[in-house]
């Protein structure tokens, strides 16, 4: 086995979770907005932005692994889990364990949703914004891929895509749902008034 299987698997696991976490912005404001209206299907949306959210913690999980298995910087379980416990690039590393601590919050609270007030929900859930931008920068400052060019121009090109989700997110705001207490409710209408405060 590569020596070096650990540090690729941490590295593109840390990438990909990255990219996930974008995508889970987009869904998430193409759902609570219907941007896409008459053409997308809500209940397609959620199942997605779900899926998309729960496979980045995943991929987080990989992360962490290959972390705690390469043996060239040796991460114990403090550095991986306690913010500013890492010596290699400390404020870096606590903003990936940080953001690691949110993206949970968000998923866990969304898992949980029904049993939670729509004011807790959404405070939790916008946290998301943040953990874009969090994670974004850890990946920049801790990651050793930032000297590629390639990889600059893919980083680029991902945050201007979150910018975009949440210029959308801004200028329409709250747009599912409208009209559809004129109306009898579908699965439809249900699904996506209940994304109303989606992202």
């Amino acid at each position: 086995m590569n020596d070096k299987i650990w540090w690729y698997l941490s590295r593109s696991s840390g990438i990909v979770a990255l990219v996930l976490l974008v995508l889970t912005l987009v869904w998430g404001v193409l759902l609570a907005t219907r941007a896409l209206k008459p053409h997308d299907r809500p209940a397609w949306l959620l199942d997605l932005h779900k899926w998309l959210g729960g496979t980045a913690i995943v991929m987080t999980g990989l992360h962490l692994l290959g972390l705690w298995m390469d043996e060239w910087i040796h991460f114990g379980f403090a550095d991986l889990f306690v913010p500013g416990a890492s010596e290699f690039e400390p404020f870096a590393v606590a903003l990936g364990v940080v953001s690691m601590y949110v993206m949970l919050a968000v998923q866990i609270t969304s898992y949980f949703r029904k049993h939670l007030s729509q004011r807790v929900w959404r405070g939790v859930h916008v946290l998301s914004y943040g953990l874009v931008w969090t994670s974004a920068i850890h990946a920049g400052m801790a990651g050793t891929d930032t000297v590629n060019r390639v990889y600059q121009a893919f980083a680029i090109l991902l945050s201007m895509v979150a910018v975009g989700a949440t210029v959308v997110r801004i200028v329409m705001p709250g747009r599912a749902g409208r009209g559809a207490a004129a109306r009898t409710p579908t699965s439809a209408d249900t699904a996506a008034a209940t994304a109303t405060t989606v992202s």
